[in-house]
């Protein structure tokens, strides 16, 4: 299948490249730019602080939404591939939330082990309680986000595979898209990164994991809230601890 007659299958595939391409263009220069601003530059202070991060935290949220919403509203997303609509409520939507409820204890019971083994002092993950409800709606928020874009990129590749004729486009699309996505992440100097700092790395990990077992979860049920409700439980309760692993490595 040429590369160039999956692209013109589908009006959404331009869309996706699109998305991709600014991706990598913006994350890979603002890294150049924190690098030449050096770790006490004015750039790296502005980042740190936390109007820097709310800012960082809304362009990215609004980069994993727009398209796909702007995709929506002119006619060319189907609501019914991404998981929105025409929901099942038999044995598509059981299956779904057992294999939810599984998939979630599992990626509880590896982070929580992981974090026992990498002991810190007993404290909260939270520095207050106003601080611990305004962080979990923002992973909240962020999981919504990243499976609003995994699904855009999944119902773009279905389709394309469907208007070829090929055989299976749900399973191939869903895999495909999980493909590209990995190479998103890949075109970015941060993920690099990341991947070298403990605290930063664990985060990566479990969303490549939340990625392989939300596409599984589309493929049983067929259902975007499920895969956010899995995904946003996820994240809420591991991620503030993973982020306590980080602040111990550097005291």
């Amino acid at each position: 299948m040429p590369p160039a007659n999956l692209i013109n299958s589908s009006p959404l595939l331009p869309w996706v490249l699109a998305s991709i391409l600014f991706y990598a263009v913006a994350a890979n220069g603002l890294w150049l730019a924190v690098r030449r601003s050096g770790p006490q530059g004015r750039l790296s202070r502005v980042l740190r602080s936390q109007p820097g991060q709310l800012l960082l935290w809304l362009a990215r949220v609004l980069w994993l939404i727009l398209p796909g919403y702007a995709a929506l509203l002119r006619g060319l997303l189907s609501p019914r591939l991404m998981g929105l609509s025409q929901i099942e409520l038999g044995w598509a939507l059981g299956r779904g939330l057992i294999f939810a409820a599984g998939a979630l204890a599992l990626l509880l019971a590896a982070g929580l082990s992981y974090r026992r083994a990498h002991p810190a002092p007993p404290s909260s993950p939270y520095l207050t309680f106003s601080h611990g409800v305004a962080l979990t709606t923002l992973l909240v928020l962020e999981a919504g986000a990243l499976q609003w874009q995994w699904a855009f990129y999944r119902s773009a590749t279905i389709e394309a595979l469907a208007s070829m004729a090929a055989a299976a486009p749900v399973y191939w699309g869903t895999w495909l898209a999980a493909g590209l996505l990995a190479v998103q992440g890949a075109l970015s100097a941060w993920l690099w990164h990341d991947l070298r700092t403990p605290g930063l790395a664990e985060r990566r990990v479990l969303r490549a994991a939340l990625l392989g077992a939300t596409s599984v979860l589309y493929l049983l049920s067929r259902n975007f809230w499920l895969a956010w409700a899995l995904h946003a439980t996820t994240t809420a309760i591991l991620e503030p601890r993973m982020a306590a692993v980080a602040e111990d490595s550097e005291q």
